[in-house]
């Protein structure tokens, strides 16, 4: 009885699912019917590849849409001139392959007259000019040296303090561990703050084995830096084999972080008692604007004690993941007696740290074999930032170092600085405001805000122009305000900066290219502006 209502009840829910999904069965045959008529209508295979598998036809693919080509505007290529073909020399100077421009430019100009102040204001503030600082703008083609007709440079005076004197700074020594090959191309950036200084360079050639036959040249790279007025001491690794293995296996050569670290004992071998003062360890691409500026912040601390001064990362999200330590990008400063005492174990240190970083080896060094603690010296930057940096640079800062600027981030530091050397010293990144819509920050940009935008910004807050300007970064520079869209800030930035001598001018050139942001551009003019300001000398 319970088989037979089982079997029954079985047989009406078949009938029932059957009776379902008779309309779904009649809709899709319909649907295939009139689908395949349309098709052979078209002339199209009944059975394309795509569905059923190969066909006896291929269909093509969409064909790819072109972008719209890009607007060619008269005077827009980027003409490589040899120098000598122009007779004028105002614009055989913008013709420099240095500062690329296009063949036609929409050109302005200043004259600065520099009245010497007594007392320095302070750096973070912005002087007020009620006048505009662009005033004239003229076309000018590049091209045709016959027809020149260059705007007046209008003279305007500012405020600034006597450029930082020359001095020699025997009592300061620095080294790098890097490759051959990123020491040669350092060269102009180290003769900017080192030539005819008096301080003593020490480059360990990280990838030089003369053992083994290399062909590299310490001597040849050595003379190049004295051509260039450099105190520099070439030197082959003086650890061959990897001792620290933290995080490594196996045997193998050591790495540049070691040689970092073993700069310690080098500099200290070769430091004069009695007359060193600082020794210095630096990554390749640390830079100092000025030594003046650099020893200035020295002379603030006792170097007859044990003393190790530098910077925290400005990324607290470094500072997370790698310690509390001297970031060595910044610059890293030991006093003689502590780099003694570090010296005499320095490859114990290596192979007791517990850290693969240069930077982190001399920090447990430091903490196993001495009561140093670190001691922040303001004005290093460890720069770990990338993209854009104008935010920084355009904030009233007076770095004493700079690091990253010509890898996470792009800037011309040795055009930037030399300002302050032939000019006005701590003027360098100076601020001042023109008229209602235009900010000056010398030796970097020269920004134009869109009517109104100017008087709403907080200039005392850093923008975080930067890539990822998160609040890791506010523990550094304080809460940054937002980065202004390019529609409301038109940016020239510093291309080069000459010293003329025969005319006893400094000449900055800022200049806004036509094609850096030409995609945020409503309407691209297709030619670079430039703006140059001319600093009468005394």
């Amino acid at each position: 009885m319970y088989a037979r209502c089982r079997n029954a009840l079985q047989r009406t829910t078949v009938l029932r699912r059957f009776s379902r999904r008779i309309p779904l069965i009649t809709g899709l045959i319909l649907g295939l019917f009139l689908w395949t008529a349309s098709r052979l209508h078209n002339g199209s295979p009944v059975l394309p590849g795509s569905i059923f598998g190969p066909g006896r036809q291929k269909t093509e693919p969409p064909p790819v849409e072109e972008p719209p080509e890009r607007p060619h505007y008269p005077g827009m290529e980027r003409l490589n001139w040899q120098p000598g073909m122009c007779n004028v020399p105002e614009i055989e100077f913008l013709r420099r392959p240095e500062l690329g421009l296009t063949s036609n430019i929409v050109y302005s100009r200043r004259c600065v007259r520099s009245a010497r102040s007594k007392t320095n204001p302070s750096h973070e503030a912005v002087t007020n000019i009620t006048e505009p600082l662009i005033t004239t703008k003229t076309k000018v083609d590049l091209a045709d040296c016959s027809t020149v007709e260059l705007p007046p440079c209008e003279p305007i005076t500012l405020q600034v303090p006597p450029p930082y004197p020359h001095k020699q700074y025997k009592h300061l020594m620095f080294g790098v561990a890097s490759s051959y090959e990123r020491i040669n191309q350092s060269l102009a950036d180290f003769e900017h703050w080192a030539a005819n200084s008096g301080v003593e360079l020490l480059f360990i050639v990280a990838d030089a084995f003369p053992q083994e036959g290399g062909m590299l040249d310490l001597q040849g790279l050595e003379q190049e830096y004295t051509s260039r007025g450099m105190r520099a001491t070439m030197i082959p690794p003086t650890i061959r084999e990897r001792i620290n293995r933290f995080d490594q296996e196996g045997e193998g050569p050591a790495p540049i972080e070691q040689h970092h670290f073993m700069l310690v004992r080098e500099l200290h071998q070769r430091s004069t008692p009695g007359l060193t003062r600082w020794i210095a360890v630096l990554d390749d691409d640390t830079f100092f604007p000025s030594l003046h500026l650099l020893d200035e912040g020295l002379s603030k601390y006792d170097h007859t004690k044990h003393v190790w001064l530098g910077a925290l990362s400005d990324d607290f999200g470094a500072i997370k993941n790698f310690g509390i330590m001297g970031y060595g990008g910044a610059g890293v400063f030991l006093s003689p007696s502590l780099a003694s005492t570090l010296s005499a174990h320095a490859e114990q240190c290596l192979r007791e740290s517990t850290t693969f970083s240069g930077d982190g080896m001399l920090r447990d060094c430091v903490y196993t074999h001495s009561r140093a603690g670190l001691t922040l010296m303001p004005g290093l930057y460890q720069h770990d930032i990338r993209g854009d940096a104008s935010g920084f640079f355009e904030s009233g800062v007076l770095p004493v170092s700079l690091h990253h600027w010509k890898s996470w981030y792009r800037a011309p530091v040795a055009a930037i600085s030399r300002v302050a050397t032939l000019v006005c010293g701590d003027c360098m990144l100076q601020r001042w405001r023109f008229g209602h819509d235009t900010l000056l920050a010398n030796g970097y940009s020269i920004a134009v805000y869109r009517p109104g935008v100017l008087d709403k910004l907080d200039l005392s807050r850093v923008e975080g122009t930067w890539e990822q300007p998160t609040r890791d970064f506010d523990f550094f520079y304080g809460k940054l305000r937002e980065k202004i869209s390019r529609d409301e800030k038109k940016t020239y930035l510093l291309r080069d900066s000459v010293l003329d001598e025969k005319a006893k001018v400094f000449r900055q050139v800022y200049v806004y290219r036509a094609d850096e942001f030409e995609y945020e551009q409503a309407v691209p003019s297709g030619v670079d502006e430039v703006v140059e300001l001319v600093w009468e000398l005394d």
